[in-house]
């Protein structure tokens, strides 16, 4: 009896060894779509041109569009299954028609998601607010710009998402205009 306790326990403890590294080896990442990698590229070069629209003069005609196309990049993104989409509470609201569902961290990717789509907003606000009056403060748009590019980067690593060919756009080294009083 004693030897067939001494043997369960054996192969119980055999049995645990050989599964635990199962268990606790990270899965692996979730195979992105194709269509991934060329939508990022795509995002890079609007990111580029809204850059060089608004620094170091804004032109606020060039930028406008662009702001409806970083908003239809990142639906985009979402309809590949490359970015999660928030969930939708309001009833009878359509959802967005999907080629894929998006499998990588939500935890992680979705408030980065939120926050884009915010920074996008944020900047769209900042220039059709100045468009009728003006051009805009330079200094908001730096800011907003900043936020913007930052928030891109932390997209792509949380979200597992490819880096774009030649990087994302940087901002120029400028020094903030001085307002006299």
């Amino acid at each position: 009896m004693k030897k067939t306790i001494t043997a369960l326990s054996l192969v119980a403890a055999l049995f645990t060894a050989s599964s635990v590294p199962a268990a606790s080896a990270t899965p692996a990442a979730p195979e992105l779509p194709a269509a991934c990698a060329g939508l990022v590229t795509d995002l890079a070069g609007k990111l580029t041109k809204v850059v060089s629209s608004l620094l170091p003069v804004p032109n606020v005609g060039a930028v406008t569009p662009l702001i409806g196309d970083l908003l239809g990049l990142v639906s985009a993104l979402q309809g590949a299954g490359c970015l999660p989409t928030p969930p939708v509470s309001a009833p009878g609201v359509p959802l967005p028609v999907k080629a894929a569902e998006y499998s990588g961290p939500v935890d992680q990717c979705l408030p980065v998601v939120l926050n884009l789509v915010s920074s996008i907003a944020g900047l769209g606000g900042a220039i059709l607010g100045a468009a009728g009056g003006g051009l805009p403060d330079v200094g908001k748009i730096t800011g907003i710009l900043t936020t913007l590019l930052k928030t891109v980067t932390d997209l792509l690593q949380k979200c597992g998402l490819p880096a774009p060919p030649g990087g994302l756009p940087t901002l120029p080294g400028l020094p903030l205009p001085v307002e006299n009083s």
